[in-house]
């Protein structure tokens, strides 16, 4: 994707898409994008001044959404299906294909884009609440997956 951009794009413009039905949400933070290649060290017999290292599995780490209380509630029901193994009568399946892109200045358009395959929550937190305070209610949903795709 060509871009009109030379500095680096801000990190504050953005959207996920849970499931392939379109559903678009907002959210305040996103962090946890990560993959790590395992490393195995090979220890060749008669060189004793190095060792080999070659990669190994790729795993991915948790990534963690976290946005404001809302009405709907659709994070507790998607954690709460796969709690209980909540098909929903059919074979639906609870993992699901999320999408976070990131949006230009007028968001408008999608600059880049990271596709979680399979992803599934593995937990989810409440709001905290504290009766001096002021803030936000905010809920957070933790997904395990199995890998991403940058484009």
């Amino acid at each position: 994707m060509a871009s009109d951009y030379d500095d680096p794009f801000g990190n504050f413009n953005f959207h996920v898409e849970l499931g392939d039905d379109g559903v678009k949400a907002l959210f305040n933070e996103i962090g946890g994008i990560k993959g790590d290649v395992e490393e195995f060290e090979i220890k060749e017999g008669g060189v004793n001044d190095r060792t080999y290292k070659a990669p190994g599995r790729v795993s991915w780490g948790p990534v963690t959404l976290k946005r404001g209380v809302d009405a709907e509630g659709a994070l507790y029901k998607w954690w709460r299906q796969v709690v209980t193994n909540d098909k929903g009568g059919g074979k639906e399946s609870l993992r699901r294909t999320v999408v976070i892109r990131l949006l230009d200045d007028d968001r408008q358009s999608t600059l880049k884009s990271w596709k979680l395959k399979e992803a599934w929550p593995k937990s989810w937190e409440g709001p905290s609440f504290n009766s001096g305070g002021s803030e936000l209610a905010f809920e957070s949903i933790t997904l395990n997956h199995h890998g991403v795709e940058e484009s």
